[in-house]
C-alpha cells in the first residue's frame, strides 16, 4: 500500500515539474497566443530573446509592428489546426535585426478545438549571416564555381556560371560545359576524387550558342571532419582574353624582330645593366662590326658622339640629333641622323636605352650632286643667254659701223660722229658684259669661315646708306632674334646682298614714288638662316619674274648686264641654300635667301 502511495506522489511531482518548470528549462523560446494574437504565456528563453511580453500582440513583440502581418502563419493554424515551420526576420529586445526559425502548432483541448497556438523559436541569426556571406561569396567571386558529385553531375553553380551557361544543375559537367557525350580524358575533378588532392588544369568550355571560353581550372575536395567527401568544388578562371593578349604579344614580338632585323636604319639597345642586347644587321654594316662580334658599352660609347650615352640615360627620355658624326669600329667618321630613347617601366624604374641611326652618306652625296646639277643648269641658262646677248651686241656694232661707213663715203661729219658714238657705247657695253660674264662663269672657290651672318648685312646696308639718303629712300637693317655664327664665304655673301640691295634701290628710284623704303632683315628659325631684302618700288609682273633668274635679262638698259641675280643665285646654291621671290607690280618686291645650317659648306682651313 505504501509503495503505491510513493509512486502516485512521484507522478504528481513530475506533473508539477512539467507544468511549472519544463518550458523554462528548454533552451528554445516558447510562447502561447490566443485567437486575438495576444501573448498569454512565454518562457525565460523567449524573454531573453524578445524581452517583456505581457498584454502585447505577437506582431508587436516579434517584429515591432503596430498592425498585423500581411501573411500570418498563426492565423492559418488557428483556422486549419495544422502545424507549420518557416524562417522569419524580426527584432530582439535591444532592437537588433534577427533571423529565427518559428515552429507554429495548435494547442488542442478535450473537445478537439484549438483555442491557442504555441510558437517555438530557434535563433538562427548567426547561421543566416554565415549562410548569406557564403552565398554572396559563392555568387560574386570573379570566377566560375560549381560543385560536382561523384557521378560528375553539377550539384550547384554560382551566378557567374549560370548567367553564361544557363542553369546546369543536375546535368553532367562534360555535357553541360563541353558538349561531350563521354567523360573528359583530362579531368581534374576525376583526379581530385581519386586522390583527394587539389588539382589544376586547362579546359575549354562551349556554350549552347557556340561561344568558347578558355579557362584555368582548380578542383578542391569538400571534405568532412573525418576526411571523407562526396563533392568537389571546381573553380574556373576565364583566361580567354589573357590568351589573346599572349598571342598578340607573340605576334608583336615576331613583328618587331622582323622590323629590327630588316630595317635599313641601324637599331641597337642597351639594358639597365649596360649590356648591349640588340645590334641589328644594318648597324653592324654601318659600324663595320662582324656578325658574331659582341659589343661592350665602352665600345658603343666610343663610336657614338662623346657623352651621347650619358645624355640619353640622364635626360628626359628622348634625344634627337638631326645631323651628327659617328665612328666605325675602325675609327672612320661618317654623318648620321641619331635618335636615343631612355626606356622605363610603368613604375619609372630604368629598363635601358634604345637607339636608331640613319646613315646620311648617300644623302649627302645626292645633295652634293644636286647642287652640282643646279650649278650646271645655271651655267646652261647662262650660255643660252650669252648667245642672245652677243647677237644683240653684234647687231648694235653693225649699226654703228654702218653709220660710220656711210658718213665717210658721203663726207657727212654728223653721221660719222653718230656712228663713232654708237661704236664707243657698244664697245663699253661689251667690256662690261664680258667682265661680268667671266666673273660669273669662272667665279672663285667658296672659302667658308665662321662669321656673323648679321654683320654681313649690316656692312652692305652701311655701304648704300649715302646713296639711299641722296635719293630720299629709307634704308633699314634689322636683326631679329639670335643668329649664331655660321660657316659662310663672307665676300660671296657680301656680293649677294649688294646685288639685292642695289636692285631694290634702283626699283625704288624707277617708281618715282614718295616714302620709298628698302628693308634688310636677318633672322634664324628652325635651323634656317634667312636674309630678306624688301622694297616698295616698281615691282615685277609675271613675265619679268619668270625671266629674272634664267637669262641675261635686265630692265636697266646699258646700265646692267643681266648677270647680277644669276651671280646671286649661283652663290646661294654653292652655300646649299635657295632664293625665293615675291613681287607685285607697283607694290614692291621681296627677295628671301634661306640657308639650312645642315647644308652650309664646311670650314676650309688654308694651308700655311
Amino acid at each position: 500500500m505504501g509503495k503505491k502511495t510513493d509512486k502516485a506522489s512521484s507522478n504528481s511531482d513530475l506533473e508539477k515539474y512539467i507544468n511549472k518548470r519544463l518550458f523554462d528549462t528548454i533552451p528554445l523560446g516558447i510562447a502561447v497566443i490566443d485567437p486575438d494574437y495576444n501573448l498569454v504565456y512565454a518562457n525565460k528563453a523567449f524573454e531573453q530573446l524578445f524581452g517583456s511580453w505581457g498584454n502585447r500582440k505577437c506582431y508587436h513583440v516579434y517584429k515591432s509592428r503596430e498592425d498585423m502581418c500581411s501573411y500570418c502563419e498563426s492565423a492559418m493554424t488557428l483556422k486549419d489546426g495544422l502545424p507549420r515551420a518557416n524562417e522569419e526576420a524580426g527584432y530582439d529586445k535591444n532592437g537588433r535585426h534577427i533571423h529565427y526559425l518559428q515552429h507554429t502548432a495548435p494547442i488542442i483541448d478535450d473537445d478537439g478545438n484549438f483555442p491557442y497556438v504555441i510558437h517555438i523559436f530557434t535563433n538562427i541569426t548567426e547561421a543566416t549571416q554565415i549562410r548569406d556571406e557564403h552565398e554572396v561569396l559563392f555568387d560574386q567571386v570573379p570566377c566560375n564555381i560549381l560543385l560536382i558529385d561523384r557521378n560528375f553531375r553539377i550539384v550547384k553553380a554560382n551566378k557567374r556560371l549560370t548567367d553564361w551557361l544557363g542553369d546546369p544543375e543536375g546535368a553532367y559537367c562534360f555535357e553541360s560545359l563541353k558538349g561531350l557525350k563521354h567523360k573528359c580524358t583530362e579531368c581534374t575533378a576525376r583526379q581530385t576524387f581519386a586522390d583527394g588532392r587539389i588539382h589544376t588544369g586547362y579546359h575549354v568550355w562551349k556554350s549552347s550558342e557556340g561561344k568558347t571560353l578558355h579557362l584555368h581550372v582548380i578542383t578542391i575536395p569538400l571534405k568532412r571532419a573525418d576526411g571523407s567527401f562526396d563533392l568537389v568544388m571546381e573553380m574556373a578562371v576565364d583566361v580567354t582574353q589573357t590568351l589573346k593578349l599572349q598571342d598578340g604579344l607573340k605576334f608583336a614580338h615576331r613583328f618587331l624582330e622582323t622590323v629590327i632585323s630588316t630595317s635599313m636604319d641601324g637599331i641597337f639597345a642597351v639594358n639597365e645593366k649596360g649590356k648591349v642586347t640588340i645590334f641589328n644587321p644594318a648597324a653592324r654594316k654601318f659600324f663595320n662590326i662582324k656578325d658574331n662580334q659582341v659589343i661592350s658599352r665602352e665600345e658603343l660609347a666610343g663610336i657614338l658622339p662623346k657623352g651621347f650615352l650619358n645624355q640619353v640615360s640622364e635626360g628626359p627620355g628622348h634625344v634627337y640629333l638631326p645631323e651628327t658624326e659617328v665612328k666605325t669600329i675602325d675609327g672612320e667618321t661618317f654623318p648620321v641622323r641619331l635618335v636615343g630613347n631612355k626606356l622605363q617601366r610603368s613604375d619609372d624604374s630604368p629598363l635601358g636605352m634604345a637607339f636608331s641611326v640613319q646613315d646620311l652618306r648617300e644623302i649627302k652625296q645626292l645633295e652634293k650632286e644636286k647642287l652640282e646639277a643646279e650649278r650646271l643648269a645655271a651655267v646652261g641658262h647662262t650660255v643660252a643667254g650669252l648667245s642672245h646677248g652677243v647677237k644683240n651686241l653684234i647687231t648694235a656694232l653693225e649699226g654703228g659701223m654702218y653709220m660710220l661707213n656711210s658718213g665717210l663715203s658721203k663726207g657727212n661729219i654728223e653721221r660719222i660722229q653718230k656712228g663713232l658714238e654708237m661704236l664707243m657705247r657698244n664697245i663699253e657695253r661689251i667690256s662690261i658684259f664680258v667682265k661680268t660674264f667671266l666673273s660669273f662663269s669662272k667665279g672663285r672657290e667658296i672659302q667658308a669661315k665662321i662669321c656673323d651672318p648679321a654683320a654681313i648685312a649690316k656692312e652692305v646696308v652701311e655701304l648704300y646708306e649715302v646713296k639711299a639718303d641722296e635719293l630720299g629712300i629709307v634704308l633699314t637693317n634689322e636683326k631679329i632674334g639670335d643668329v649664331p655664327p655660321a660657316p659662310i664665304d663672307y665676300e660671296s655673301m657680301h656680293e649677294c646682298l649688294t646685288n639685292l640691295v642695289g636692285n631694290a634701290i634702283d626699283a625704288c628710284q624707277v617708281s618715282n614714288g614718295d616714302s620709298c623704303y628698302v628693308a634688310v632683315r636677318t633672322f634664324e628659325k628652325n635651323g634656317i638662316i634667312t636674309y630678306e631684302v624688301s622694297d616698295n618700288g616698281c615691282g615685277m609682273d609675271y613675265e619679268v619674274k619668270k625671266k629674272v633668274f634664267t637669262t641675261f635679262f635686265t630692265t636697266k638698259g646699258l646700265g646692267g648686264s643681266g648677270l647680277g641675280l644669276l651671280m646671286t643665285k649661283k652663290i646661294v646654291q654653292e652655300h646649299g641654300g635657295k632664293i625665293e621671290l615675291e613681287s607685285k607690280p607697283g607694290q614692291g618686291t621681296t627677295f628671301r635667301i634661306k640657308f639650312p645650317r645642315s647644308r652650309l659648306p664646311k670650314v676650309i682651313e688654308k694651308e700655311a
